[in-house]
């Protein structure tokens, strides 16, 4: 296990203050700000600490103000159903009396019924530049060689012929990526699924850059809000497939969408995210359709 996937757990072993209050603490992102896919997974941690066991099968998220690394995240669960087979919650997320994001989720227990699934897309194997790779290269001014890579994500990504999101050629708004997490893991499918909510934040908005000839270090980005739906368990030490898409941006936003396959093609969860997308410089953008 890496030291950043440590690091990375711990986050996620959130210390229990009182019945249904947590707190977590935090990494430093891009200009002093935490991580949303952070706030997601410890919000999804705390609702799965409060269940009576029932496994999380949805939630649907706001990020509201800005996450300070400097200070621990506090998550209050609010229990708002409990039935035979259906566990609700309202986890709100605070720093020094201040909402920063706002969680809706769902537990069901399983249960058999009809089943049916898009087919995963035939790709090749997890290979190529990864995801800090290409960013360092869009950083490098050209003519230089690339230098060393003194950091590390938790999670290993890697997209099919390229991370487009770090490239000024235009093209159509999808993307496939391989991710997974750097190092083994317990068998917890709470951990796994709340390292999916983790990850699902790194690359879902790439599809809505596409059709534009601009890189993800041209745009001042945020995400805006992000829904999940989990469909069957999956390990996040184990190469899935990630299929995204965006079908709009308009109006400095955009919208992301993703299909989590594993490696037997089973489709395991899906997510949708919209994210603000404000251009730094004034490039001139497509107006793709």
């Amino acid at each position: 296990m890496t030291e950043s996937v440590a690091k990375l757990l711990d986050q996620l072993d959130l210390d229990q203050l009182e019945d249904d209050l947590f707190e977590g603490q935090s990494s430093a992102m891009g200009a002093g700000r935490v991580f949303g896919g952070q706030v997601l997974a410890q919000a999804l941690v705390a609702s799965q600490r409060s269940s009576r066991g029932i496994p999380a099968h949805s939630l649907h998220a706001y990020f509201l103000n800005r996450g300070d690394p400097a200070h621990p995240i506090r998550y209050r669960v609010a229990r708002l159903r409990s039935s035979r087979a259906f566990d609700a919650f309202e986890v709100t997320a605070t720093q020094r009396d201040q909402t920063i994001f706002k969680m809706m989720a769902s537990h069901h227990e399983p249960e058999p019924g009809p089943e049916h699934q898009i087919p995963m897309d035939e790709v090749g194997q997890p290979e190529g530049e990864t995801f800090e790779e290409a960013m360092l290269r869009v950083m490098t001014p050209r003519g230089e060689e690339l230098g060393t890579i003194n950091w590390e994500l938790p999670v290993e990504i890697r997209g099919v012929g390229g991370l487009a999101m770090f490239s000024r050629d235009v093209r159509p708004p999808n993307a496939r990526v391989w991710l997974r997490v750097r190092g083994e893991l317990p068998d917890d499918p709470d951990l796994h699924r709340a390292l999916f909510a983790y990850a699902s934040d790194y690359a879902i908005m790439a599809p809505a850059l596409h059709p534009h000839p601009v890189t993800a270090m041209d745009m001042m980005t945020a995400s805006l809000d992000h829904s999940l739906w989990f469909h069957r368990p999956f390990r996040m030490d184990e190469w899935l497939l990630f299929e995204l898409d965006s079908p709009v941006s308009l109006g400095a936003r955009g919208l992301g969408r993703g299909l989590l396959y594993d490696t037997d093609g089973r489709l395991v969860a899906s997510a949708v995210q919209e994210a603000m997308m404000r251009p730094l410089t004034k490039p001139k953008l497509s107006g793709a359709r």
